[in-house]
C-alpha cells in the first residue's frame, strides 16, 4: 500500500528537496509538493513511483528504464508539458522532480460539473491545446508517443486555463514483467494493446477523451455510440472529426497531430483563443533549448579535447549557474550567469584569483543567439590558450 512508502513533511530527498505536502496518492506511487534548498523561492511536484519487482534483475532492468525515459522527458520544452528538472532513486523508489501544476484534471472538471457532458466549446479548446503538444512530441527528432491521454491526464492550469500534460507512460517502467502494452482500456487503440504504439495511437486517445468529456461516458474499447444514441447534442462537424479519429486503425485517422488541429479549427461555429504563452516559460525554456542545442555540445567537445586539463566532471542540467573549469595549472574558468530579469545569459572568464571579465551577453529569446554561443566560447578557448602559453598564471 502506499501508506508504507509515504514520505512526511520534512522528508529530505535527494539532499536537496524537502516535502512540503501529500497532493495525491495511488496504489503505484505519490505526487508531493517539495521545496528547493538550493533555489529557495522555487517550489516544485516531486512525483514518486513505487518499484514493486520482485527479483533483484526485475529491478535493475525497472531503474534502467526510468532514467532513460526521464532523460527523454528532460528534453521536451513546450508550455503545455511540464519541465523535469532532476531524477534519482529514493528508498526503492523512484523520484523525479518536475514543475508544480496547480489545478483540476479535467476528469474532476467533467465530475464537478454535474451534468452529462461539457460544452463542446470548451472541448475544443482544450483539445486544441493538446494537438499543440503533440505536435511538438510527435514532430522531435526522435518522436515522443505519450501512450495515455486521458482525462485524468490532461490538467486544467488554475494561474492560466492552459491543459498540461502529465503521466508520460512512466508507469509501464515499474513493472516490466507484466506486458507487453502500457495505457489505459478504453482509450488505447488497437495497435497500442498489440503492443506498437505509434504517434497516431495518441490522436485515438484523444478523440476518446473527446467523446467521454462531451457525452459523460467512460470509453469502453473500441465501443463509441453516437452522440445522438447518447442523447447529447453535438454539432455534426465535430461529431464527424471525432469519430474519424477514432478509426480502428492508425491509417483510418488524421495522419498527424497538426492535421487534426486545422481540421478542428476550421469547424464552424467555434473561435477559439488559446492561452497566452507567459514570457517566464518562453525565456526558461529558450535557455533550456540553447543549452541543450547548443552549449552542451560545444562544451563536451572542450571536455574531450581537454580531457587532461578539464576539471569539470559533468554538465548540469539547468543553467542557473554554469562553471566550465579548465587549468594549466591555474583555473582558468567559463561562468554562465542566468538573469531572467533582462532575460540574458551573461558570460565571463576568470583567470586564477582576478575577478570575472565579461566576455559577452545573449539573449536566448533572440534568434541570433544560436550563433552568438560559439563565438563567445571560441573566445574563451582562444583565451586560455594564450593565458596557458604564458610566461606567468595567477594562483
Amino acid at each position: 500500500m502506499i501508506e508504507s512508502w509515504n514520505l512526511p513533511p520534512g522528508t529530505l530527498a535527494d539532499s536537496r528537496y524537502e516535502v512540503l505536502r501529500l497532493i495525491k496518492a495511488g496504489g503505484m506511487g505519490a505526487v508531493y509538493a517539495v521545496a528547493d534548498r538550493v533555489l529557495k523561492d522555487r517550489v516544485y511536484a516531486l512525483k514518486q513511483m513505487i518499484d514493486p519487482s520482485a527479483s533483484l534483475g526485475e529491478r535493475q532492468s525497472a531503474i534502467d528504464c526510468f532514467l532513460s525515459e526521464i532523460q527523454v522527458m528532460q528534453a521536451l520544452n513546450h508550455p503545455s508539458i511540464p519541465r523535469v528538472y532532476s531524477s534519482f532513486v529514493h528508498e526503492n523508489s523512484f523520484c523525479f522532480v518536475m514543475d508544480l501544476v496547480e489545478g483540476d484534471d479535467l476528469a474532476q472538471v467533467l465530475k464537478n460539473s454535474g451534468s452529462p457532458g461539457l460544452d463542446p466549446h470548451s472541448v475544443v479548446g482544450w483539445s486544441l491545446q493538446v494537438l499543440d503538444a503533440l505536435e511538438y512530441l510527435h514532430g522531435l527528432q526522435t518522436p515522443v508517443t505519450h501512450r495515455d491521454i486521458k482525462p485524468s491526464n490532461l490538467i486544467l492550469r488554475n494561474r492560466d486555463g492552459r491543459i498540461v500534460l502529465i503521466d508520460f507512460g512512466i508507469a509501464r517502467v515499474t513493472n516490466p514483467a507484466e506486458g507487453f502494452w502500457i495505457g489505459t482500456p478504453g482509450y488505447a487503440p488497437a495497435e497500442q494493446q498489440q503492443g506498437t504504439p505509434e504517434p497516431r495511437s495518441d490522436l485515438y486517445a484523444l478523440g476518446a477523451t473527446m467523446h467521454e468529456l462531451l457525452s459523460g461516458r467512460k470509453p469502453v474499447d473500441f465501443d463509441f455510440p453516437t452522440f445522438e444514441d447518447l442523447g447529447v447534442s453535438v454539432p455534426r462537424p465535430l461529431e464527424q472529426l471525432i469519430f474519424r479519429a477514432l478509426g480502428t486503425w492508425p491509417e483510418e485517422r488524421f495522419p498527424d497531430a497538426r492535421t487534426m488541429g486545422k481540421r478542428l479549427r476550421e469547424l464552424p461555429g467555434f473561435d477559439i483563443s488559446l492561452p497566452a504563452v507567459d514570457r517566464e516559460h518562453d525565456f526558461e525554456t529558450a535557455v533550456l533549448d540553447l543549452k541543450q542545442r547548443i552549449l552542451d555540445p560545444i562544451l563536451q567537445n572542450l571536455m574531450h579535447y581537454y580531457s587532461n586539463e578539464c576539471h569539470t566532471p559533468y554538465l548540469p542540467r539547468n543553467l542557473d549557474f554554469l562553471e566550465f573549469t579548465l587549468a594549466a595549472p591555474t583555473p582558468f574558468v567559463l561562468q554562465v550567469v542566468k538573469d531572467p530579469a533582462r532575460e540574458t545569459l551573461h558570460f565571463y572568464e576568470k583567470q586564477g584569483l582576478l575577478e570575472p571579465i565579461p566576455i559577452g551577453d545573449v539573449r536566448p529569446l533572440d534568434a541570433a543567439s544560436a550563433a552568438a554561443v560559439p563565438k563567445i566560447v571560441q573566445r574563451f578557448v582562444e583565451d586560455y590558450e594564450g593565458f596557458k602559453g604564458a610566461s606567468w598564471q595567477l594562483m
